[in-house]
């Protein structure tokens, strides 16, 4: 009898005499494992740019980023710093993010649709959309 006078002051449907208690465990099995499951693949998202950024970085040669360097240097003066240019910083929406020459593209391919900023001594690839700097390296070339 303790479960009927528990079950009356639990919310439940009507007539069902464990009050719901034993509907809503399926329920919440699931939220909890629906929860688990976005945690992971927000963790795993949160990771893959920065991994990715390390990938494109080391896939690059010192011979591809000295030519990408003069090439892009031909391109654009520098700007003096005014953010910090490091991987995952963020460049501000004032400074222009400027497409890649296609002589970049088919230098290094894994850069198809990145960006590029000069800041001082330094070129920062750029994902446009985000705008997040993903690599970094010296400004080698004239200008």
């Amino acid at each position: 009898m303790w479960d009927q006078g528990w079950a009356e002051h639990d919310v439940g449907r009507e007539g069902d005499p464990t009050g719901g208690a034993w509907n809503r465990r399926p329920c919440m099995r699931r939220i909890l494992a629906i929860t688990g499951v976005c945690f992971i693949v927000s963790a795993a998202a949160a990771q893959s740019p920065s991994q990715s950024a390390a990938s494109k970085a080391d896939s690059l040669s010192l011979e591809q980023k000295t030519e990408i360097s003069k090439l892009i240097t031909k391109q654009t003066p520098p700007l003096e710093a005014s953010f910090p240019i490091a991987i995952d910083a963020v460049v501000p929406s004032g400074i222009d993010v400027h497409p890649l020459p296609a002589d970049v593209e088919k230098l290094a391919p894994q850069l198809h649709g990145f960006g590029y900023v000069e800041v001082e001594e330094l070129v920062a690839i750029v994902e446009p959309h985000t705008r997040k700097i993903e690599i970094v390296f010296p400004r080698w070339g004239g200008g």
